[in-house]
């Protein structure tokens, strides 16, 4: 047993939140552990889904109200220890005035880097909040079922996401199209 699984099974159904909240754990295997301990009777799913979609969401809260009250310069600093690069934040801010609050849903594949946009362009907390509970209740139920599913196997969540991961990008884009095109019907008409 690694160190992380021997985290994991230390702090049982607690490891869910201190696992998203950390945010160097990749969340899947977190809430695959968490369907794994749902699905041996060691929690309650509904403890479980309530830990992993409060943890997301306050997570996010925290990094978008960074990134409101920080400004760029606290942002850039961020975005260094999490070690995203700068062009990838300047094209987070430019799809989030091209897309509006949408582009949050991409926050399920990198947390730090939308949330923080967000903060930093202003998006409209209301917003910014519907979107991000409604995309990790989402989320959270899936994995968490998913782990499930995979039960004692749970660690083959990689495997799992290798071959998902293609076709929720592909979702998320079509989601991102059709509002564009909902936004702008009078060019779409006029290019006909």
């Amino acid at each position: 047993m690694n160190v992380l699984e021997h985290l994991l099974a230390v702090c049982g159904v607690f490891s869910i939140p201190i696992g998203i909240l950390v945010q160097f754990i990749p969340n899947e295997l977190v809430l695959a552990y968490g369907g794994f301990l749902v699905d041996s009777h060691d929690a309650p799913f509904f403890l479980t889904f309530l830990l992993a979609w409060v943890s997301f969401t306050l997570s996010q809260i925290g990094l978008y109200w960074i990134g409101r009250y920080g400004g760029r310069p606290v942002a850039l600093k961020l975005y260094r220890y999490f070690r995203i690069r700068q062009d990838k934040q300047l094209r987070a801010e430019r799809w989030f005035e091209k897309y509006g609050a949408w582009i949050v849903c991409l926050s399920l594949f990198w947390r730090q880097l939308f949330a923080v946009s967000a903060g930093v362009m202003r998006l409209s907390f209301r917003k910014f909040l519907s979107v991000t509970t409604l995309i990790f209740a989402v989320w959270s139920f899936l994995f968490i079922h998913v782990g499930m599913m995979l039960g004692s196997n749970w660690r083959m969540i990689g495997h799992f996401m290798d071959d998902v991961i293609p076709f929720l990008a592909l979702a998320v884009g079509i989601v991102l199209i059709v509002r564009h095109v909902r936004q702008q019907p009078k060019r779409v008409k006029e290019s006909a």
